[in-house]
């Protein structure tokens, strides 16, 4: 693969000698090594010494008294606990972008929701699953069914096109429904494949040994969204991806977004859920979203530097605005690291250090804040400490995550939150090659994202 070797033989003399082991699949060139060592172009010396290694590692893990983690695993899959586990972690896994004049969340006395869109009516997980692993899960559309069942309200579904295709003849179906219903939600994003089907070459945009040079939507995903915002209904974009996509003009113009990273076989019901209001999305973006592939990487812990941010821009009407960073386009991401929003509201007030200045990379900064509901849902929220090196002896990230803490808080209620710092955490790699905690200043500032709420200084000495 590598071109270190010229065949097969020779790799697996490799794999013994340099790295005791070769992946399993393949071309299993370990079935050579038994006539190698009769043609002795290897010494059996050298399997043994791997085989030790490998049983030694066996059983110190305890494979041979116990190779599987319970008796009877059939017993322990898709049980009502972890079914109830996995769909909490599916509704506490989506993050809402966008909730312009809180369209959402949706309510169950509307007449009729459209659904729409390619990723509407299939289950899509990432590519690490076992072959036709979505047979067991809940898309969508089922997952609008089963949660609206009894309700009376109508879902209206129509695919648009595939993911994979620039076919538009689906629009007049998608549009239809959307000015038949009184609400659109349209789902759109990336897909992978099962592992067999991956390596058997199906497409797909996410997956091992998958690489993009464009992060927007494929085929006719973007015209769809387009087409059926066209109509003037509200609409509801949702991302079922295994990445950020990239695409300002669904960003500027939807009436709300939601992301959904791949889920689990229970992220239908779970959108539903969410998209309902029987559920307050508390996800935060684990990743930020360029607003192009050109713009990016794109994260929140960027180096810092000395020249200030001057964004171009394309109007929708083909206006073109200059600058120089960039000339027709913004480094600042779509949504930032830490972005999610709430059908709630909180505010933080009160934000006390345990100690100010005089600290030492032995000690714990114990950083503590009242966060209030304020709105009129429960809700969970995502409070963050972000930490700036005012001046150190190489360059240092303009801000970095230090630590947070998810915290469930009723309506109209309010709670202290306190997230420990250690001071070691604060170190730097040094022009010494050494990692050094340097006495300074450093700025903190505490919230629901790395747009934070309240800010604070503190010294190490």
């Amino acid at each position: 693969m590598h071109q270190v070797c010229d065949g097969r033989e020779c790799s697996a003399r490799a794999g013994i000698k340099g790295y005791s082991g070769e992946m399993g699949g393949g071309t299993y060139t370990y079935l050579t090594l038994v006539d190698q060592v009769k043609k002795g172009l290897i010494s059996v010396d050298y399997i043994n010494e791997t085989v030790k290694y490998l049983l030694r590692t066996k059983f110190t893990l305890g494979l041979f008294e116990n190779p599987y983690p319970y008796k009877d695993y059939l017993s322990k899959i898709r049980t009502p606990s972890t079914l109830a586990l996995l769909k909490q972690m599916d509704e506490e896994q989506i993050v809402l972008l966008e909730n312009r004049d809180n369209t959402l969340p949706l309510s169950k006395s509307i007449k009729s929701v459209a659904l729409i869109g390619p990723s509407a009516g299939q289950v899509l997980f990432g590519d690490y699953v076992f072959y036709n692993a979505t047979l067991n899960g809940i898309s969508p559309l089922d997952g609008f069914k089963k949660h609206l069942a009894g309700t009376g309200v109508q879902v209206n579904y129509a695919e648009g096109a595939k993911l994979w295709s620039n076919d538009e003849s689906g629009f007049a179906e998608a549009v239809s429904a959307a000015k038949n219903s009184d609400h659109a939600v349209v789902c759109v994003g990336t897909w992978s494949r099962d592992q067999t089907l991956l390596w058997q070459g199906v497409n797909a945009t996410t997956g091992e040994h998958v690489d993009v040079s464009d992060l927007g939507l494929v085929g006719a995903s973007l015209k769809l969204v387009q087409a059926v915002i066209a109509t003037g209904k509200p609409t509801t974009v949702v991302f079922i991806s295994g990445r950020p996509v990239s695409e300002p003009w669904i960003a500027d113009h939807a009436s709300a977004i939601v992301q959904q990273f791949y889920p689990g076989e229970m992220g239908g019901l779970a959108l539903a859920e969410v998209i309902f209001g029987d559920v307050n999305p508390s996800g935060k973006m684990p990743v930020s979203a360029p607003r192009d592939v050109g713009t990016s990487p794109a994260f929140y812990n960027y180096l810092k530097g000395a020249r200030p941010i001057y964004p171009g821009k394309i109007l929708d009407d083909g206006t073109l605005i200059f600058d120089h960073q960039y000339v027709l386009d913004s480094p600042v991401p779509l949504w930032s690291f830490g972005h999610g929003l709430s059908y709630t509201t909180f505010k933080y007030s009160n934000l006390r250090l345990s100690k100010s200045s005089g600290l030492k990379a032995k000690d714990t900064l114990t950083v503590t804040v009242n966060v209030a509901n304020t709105g009129k849902r429960d809700g969970k929220e995502v409070v963050q400490v972000y930490i700036t090196d005012k001046v150190a002896s190489v360059v240092t990230p303009n801000q970095s995550l230090h630590g947070f803490k998810k915290v469930l808080i009723p309506a109209g209620k309010a709670v202290d939150v306190s997230i420990p710092i250690p001071i070691q955490d604060l170190q730097v790699w040094t022009y010494q090659n050494k990692f050094l905690v340097e006495p300074g200043a450093f700025d903190l500032k505490i919230g629901s994202s790395s747009s934070a709420f309240l800010n604070s200084t503190f010294t190490v000495s």
